[in-house]
């Protein structure tokens, strides 16, 4: 009854000469994208999905949205402080940390619990912001760890170029959202790469394409300093070794990092995602993540909620005491609870003296 158009991902590179000499062979694979336009239904009626309710909330003012709240059981001790928050930070954005602070009637609808203030919502933002640039911060230093030792790996084992000169030799098919075989996008990835290089500001990008010709994309070290986390997590995914006799890449790139290739292939993805987030000023705080990193054979105890904040702050410990031996990660959690005394960490799946465990000391 409903006639719906799919869109077809098809990324052709901005540089019409990488196309043709480096991969007009092996275009890039045509597929529907899984994200549907609109729906049209024959009884004219116009609405997007098939049993769908046409939305008509209309916006209200800050002052309505503050009066509602307050309707609900809300205490306001500073409506100025209050009114300028909706105004920089929105009611839709606050709304994330005011739930947890609600409690549901039998009519289905909501109200706050006894004593809430419109400080609690604000205090549980601020931890938020906090605990997002300081997840960057790690992130960063196992982002760049990743992307540099895969980077040599490769380089040592098939050259400067490797990317290039062998992408379906050493990128191989691997298990997809539904585990069967997915190759890998060598179009969409070579396309990302000459965007990200050529836009890069930085001089050591500007100065490859100013003097070098050949070949037409930079090397691996160059390359690896402009594509993102999330990009090098598929590339570790997609890794394979050319030749039967050669060493293992994957292997060989894990064992760096003391992990297994399935503990870092799921780390990495499990990261990735959290740096998009953090990135895109996602709420962390309260968090329910949709993918669940493997567990960690010897320290299972931390992965009894895979959903949890905590879960992914025990990944980044991990992943970090292999990079640094003065990884300072459990401090900077510390001083983050202590700054935000009000709030308890068990909001991030934080256990009863946590600090106490050995594998944060």
């Amino acid at each position: 009854m409903y006639k719906a158009l799919w869109l077809c991902e098809y990324p052709e590179p901005h540089n019409h000469r990488i196309w043709q000499n480096t991969y007009q062979q092996h275009p890039p694979h045509f597929r529907p994208a899984r994200k549907r336009l609109y729906s049209a239904p024959r009884a004219g009626f116009s609405f997007l999905g098939e049993f769908a309710m046409k939305y008509s909330k209309v916006a209200l003012s800050n002052a309505e949205l503050l009066a509602r709240w307050q309707a609900k059981g809300l205490h306001i001790p500073d409506t100025d402080a209050a009114m300028r928050a909706l105004t920089f930070v929105g009611y839709f954005r606050l709304r994330g940390y005011a739930l947890p602070l609600m409690r549901s009637l039998p009519d289905g609808s909501r109200v706050f619990k006894d004593g809430a203030s419109f400080q609690d919502i604000l205090a549980r933002y601020e931890l938020d912001r906090d605990l997002r640039r300081i997840t960057l911060g790690q992130l960063e230093r196992i982002e760049v760890a990743v992307r540099t030792v895969i980077s040599n790996q490769m380089s040592q084992q098939y050259g400067t170029f490797w990317y290039l000169n062998y992408p379906h030799q050493v990128l191989a098919h691997a298990p997809g959202r539904d585990k069967k075989p997915e190759a890998f996008a060598i179009g969409r990835f070579l396309s990302g790469v000459e965007r990200d290089t050529r836009q890069s500001s930085d001089l050591f990008a500007k100065h490859y394409f100013s003097h070098y010709t050949e070949p037409l994309l930079p090397p691996s070290w160059l390359m690896a300093e402009c594509v993102s986390f999330g990009t090098w997590s598929k590339l570790y995914k997609h890794l394979q070794k050319a030749a039967p006799a050669h060493a293992n890449p994957k292997k060989e790139i894990a064992k760096v990092f003391g992990l297994s290739v399935s503990l870092l292939e799921s780390w990495l993805h499990a990261l990735s995602l959290l740096r998009n987030t953090c990135a895109h000023h996602g709420r962390v705080w309260n968090r329910r993540f949709s993918y669940r990193p493997e567990i960690f054979g010897q320290a299972p105890q931390h992965f009894k909620d895979q959903q949890s904040y905590y879960c992914l702050a025990v990944v980044m410990r991990l992943f970090s005491r292999a990079v640094d031996d003065h990884d300072e990660w459990p401090v900077r959690l510390l001083d983050l609870f202590k700054t935000h005394a009000g709030i308890a960490p068990a909001d991030l799946g934080f256990p009863a003296n946590w600090e106490a465990d050995p594998i944060w000391n």
